[in-house]
C-alpha cells in the first residue's frame, strides 16, 4: 500500500528556495549602476560591509597624498576628482556620479591617491572601509572582475580626453563633456557653473560663456538657475566628436577579461 506524502513534506517541497530559484540571498538593492551589476550573492557579501551616508557640497572623501580609510559607490549627488599642476588652480580630471566608485587607488594595491575628490553636488553614497573592502576583493572574483573593468574605462576615459582636449574644438569638448557629465549623473540636468566647466575643459570662463549661450539659442540646452539642462541629446551628440562614444562604450562595457591576482597589501 502506497503512502501519500505528509503534508508538511508537500509544503517543504513547495517553498525550497532552491526550486523556486531563490537559492541566492537577498540583502537589499543598490542605486549605484556597478553595484548592480553583481550577482546577488556579490551583492550581498558587499552590502553587509557597506553603510549608507550622506554627501554634502564641499566634502572632500579622500585628498592627495593622504591614506585612503574608505571608498564609496555613489548613489545619487556628484563629485569631481582633480588634479593640480603647479601653482595653478585645481583641474578636473573626472565627474562622478552614481555609475562611478571612488577608490580607484585601492583595486590597485595603492592607499594614498595623487588626486582629491569633493562632493559637487549633495547626495549620498554607499560607504566601505578600505581594508574590508581590499578583503572581499580578494576572496570574491566578481567583485574584483567588476572594479577592475572600471579601472580599464577610467584609463580609456583619461587618455580619450588627452586626445580630445588637444584635437577639437571648444565647441566639440563642451558637448562631450555635457554628454558624458549627464551621463554619469544619470540626469538631463547638470548643476555646475560655467566657471566649474571651464575650469574642467581648461578653458577661459568667457569663452564656455559664449558656446553655451549658442547651444541655448538653437534649443540644444536650457539654462536654469541650478545649472544646465539637455534638452535635445541627439542634437548635442552631432555637435560632439566622437570621443563621447568612445568614453561612454567604455564604461558600459562589461570586462570581459579574465580575473588578475592582484598583491593587495
Amino acid at each position: 500500500m502506497e503512502h501519500s506524502s505528509s503534508p508538511l513534506r508537500l509544503i517543504e517541497n513547495e517553498f525550497n528556495p532552491k526550486r523556486l530559484g531563490l537559492d541566492e540571498p537577498f540583502c537589499g538593492t543598490s542605486r549605484n549602476e556597478l553595484v548592480s551589476r553583481l550577482s546577488a550573492s556579490s551583492q550581498c557579501r558587499l552590502l553587509k560591509s557597506c553603510e549608507t551616508v550622506p554627501l554634502n557640497k564641499g566634502q572632500i572623501l579622500y585628498d592627495r597624498g593622504t591614506p585612503l580609510r574608505h571608498a564609496y559607490f555613489i548613489e545619487s549627488g556628484g563629485c569631481s576628482v582633480t588634479t593640480r599642476a603647479g601653482d595653478c588652480l585645481p583641474v578636473e580630471i573626472h565627474t562622478l556620479g552614481m555609475k562611478d566608485f571612488v577608490g580607484v587607488p585601492l583595486v590597485l594595491g595603492m592607499h594614498v591617491s595623487p588626486h582629491r575628490c569633493s562632493v559637487r553636488v549633495p547626495g549620498q553614497a554607499l560607504r566601505i572601509q578600505s581594508d574590508q573592502l581590499i578583503s572581499l576583493i580578494k576572496k570574491d572574483v566578481e567583485l574584483e572582475k567588476m572594479l577592475l573593468g572600471y579601472v580599464q574605462a577610467i584609463l580609456i576615459h583619461s587618455s580619450q580626453l588627452s586626445a580630445c582636449n588637444s584635437r577639437h574644438t571648444l565647441h566639440q569638448r563642451l558637448a562631450r563633456w555635457l554628454l558624458v557629465a549627464s551621463d554619469r549623473l544619470g540626469s538631463r540636468e547638470v548643476p555646475f557653473t560655467h566657471s566649474y566647466i571651464a575650469n574642467a575643459l581648461a578653458v577661459r570662463r568667457a569663452g564656455v560663456t559664449v558656446a553655451l549661450g549658442s547651444m541655448m539659442r538653437d534649443g540644444v540646452i536650457g539654462c536654469r538657475r541650478a545649472g544646465i539642462v539637455v534638452m535635445d541629446e541627439a542634437r548635442l551628440k552631432a555637435m560632439s566628436c566622437d570621443c563621447q562614444g568612445i568614453i561612454l562604450s567604455a564604461h558600459n562595457r562589461p570586462c570581459a577579461v579574465p580575473p588578475l591576482r592582484i598583491a593587495y597589501s
